[in-house]
């Protein structure tokens, strides 16, 4: 696997949906925001979010070494 998985199954669905809504905001319905830096930059969030909730690892997460995954084989106190 090219990236550890450190995103839970909830984390994953938030961040698509997040992805989702901004995408539809910076790119399709640009009306939302005038600013096209801004806009673009909304956009580009949300393909981050998407990818990252797609292959279930944050670069971010990864960097800071954070992680919402839990192995089941962990044992939980």
């Amino acid at each position: 696997m090219l990236f550890k998985r450190n995103l839970h199954t909830i984390d994953r669905i938030a961040r698509l949906v997040i992805g989702v809504v901004c995408v539809y905001v910076g790119f399709i319905n640009t009306s939302i925001i005038d600013n096209t830096l801004v806009s673009t930059l909304v956009g580009i969030f949300g393909i981050v979010n998407i990818f990252a909730g797609f292959v279930s690892a944050c670069p971010v997460y990864s960097l800071v070494g954070f992680s919402t995954f839990k192995n089941k084989d962990e044992k939980t106190d």
